[in-house]
């Protein structure tokens, strides 16, 4: 048997609530021209949607991305206080300190826009004098497999390897690090699981802490709930290697261009579970910074009501049922245990958690 098919994995999907800003932005986004004319006048084979789907995606990230074509990023980052303005930002600065306190556990970020968010996680490196790597589709092909070594290297204490999911590849081994820290959900779940796989390797002696990092009530949430049913965009999941197909139906569409703003975690409430959630939404600290944010339960597309299909979507992620719920994990006396997460405190709304051991995990991460 392989070592590190004895080595267990815990699995962290964080949902942080958006900021002010990004709310603010992601508001008027949805009730803008584009996105009204790309469902007035939709076709299934027409690219304007996935235009705006792309500007939705780049705010959950941050919110200087949307605007990369008319200023460079770095200028963005230097006049925007990162910490304020992008949650999950914010959430991974404050945990960073929590996991400097773990013994053996330096963590790798990977995130799958091509360069711009990587340029502000390097930012955020910066600003907080963490040493860190970056390897992505710009570093030479001569380089590349030094720079893993370094990382790897038992003595080396580089903090933070930066990674582009398709710099890292299959192959890639990054047992130098115990934390993975994914960005940027991709729509196919084969890349995210072959991402996952970089830190949970042969040779890996330590425990695996894999987080995922989401914005809460947001388009984050719906792919994650596609990836979930093992759909992608077109109802299967497809290898690593292909293209997805890019298709919605109207409804689909009207789905994706919705803001939910008064939930601790959307993918929970069609789960319609039983446990926690009403005594800790009653909690004081759990709620006070969500007063300003909570205008309507929803904030839909602009062409009425759309038909989510609740009941199909219930089935399709009901295995989140086998994980564990925490809400607001970060309030005094839940039983969240996670230092990394904890230091988010209230930025973090929900996590799901599970802990993988045994060989038919090692075989499908491989």
């Amino acid at each position: 048997m392989l070592l590190f098919a004895r080595v267990p994995t815990v699995e962290s999907v964080v949902f942080c609530r958006p900021s002010l800003l990004q709310l603010s932005v992601y508001r008027h986004l949805l009730t803008s021209r584009v996105v009204r004319s790309c469902l007035t006048s939709y076709s299934s084979g027409g690219s304007r949607h996935l235009v705006c789907i792309g500007a939705l995606k780049k705010l959950c990230n941050d919110p200087s991305l949307i605007y990369s074509q008319c200023q460079q990023a770095n200028e963005m980052a230097d006049s925007l206080d990162i910490d304020q303005e992008a949650s999950v930002y914010e959430g991974l600065d404050r945990s960073f300190p929590g996991v400097t306190s773990l013994t053996a556990s330096r963590p790798t970020t990977q995130e799958n826009f091509k360069f711009l968010t990587l340029d502000l996680l390097q930012k955020l490196c910066e600003n907080r004098s963490y040493d860190f790597l970056r390897l992505d589709g710009k570093t030479p092909t001569s380089k590349r497999q030094s720079l893993v070594d370094r990382f790897n290297d038992k003595h080396c204490k580089i903090f933070v390897f930066l990674l582009s999911s398709k710099a890292g590849g299959v192959g890639l081994n990054l047992i130098g690090a115990s934390r993975l820290v994914l960005f940027d959900i991709d729509w196919n779940p084969a890349n995210d699981i072959q991402s996952m796989a970089r830190v949970w390797r042969d040779g890996q002696k330590n425990t695996v802490h894999i987080y995922r990092l989401l914005t809460t009530g947001t388009i984050e949430e719906k792919i994650y709930q596609r990836q979930t049913a093992k759909q992608g965009l077109s109802g299967t999941v497809a290898d690593a290697k292909e293209s997805v197909k890019i298709e919605f139906s109207r409804d689909e569409l009207k789905d994706l261009f919705t803001l939910h703003e008064n939930t601790l975690c959307l993918t929970h409430d069609l789960l319609q579970c039983t446990c926690l959630v009403a005594e800790v939404e009653s909690d004081d600290e759990c709620q006070s910074d969500q007063s300003a944010n909570q205008q309507s339960v929803t904030r839909p597309c602009q062409l009425g009501s759309c038909d989510n299909n609740s009941n199909q979507k219930n089935l399709s992620i009901a295995e989140l049922m086998d994980w564990q719920h925490y809400p607001c994990p970060s309030v005094p006396g839940s039983d969240f245990e996670d230092d990394a997460v904890q230091e988010a405190g209230s930025t973090v709304s929900f996590v799901f958690r599970t802990k993988t051991f045994g060989q038919d995990t090692a075989q499908q991460r491989s």
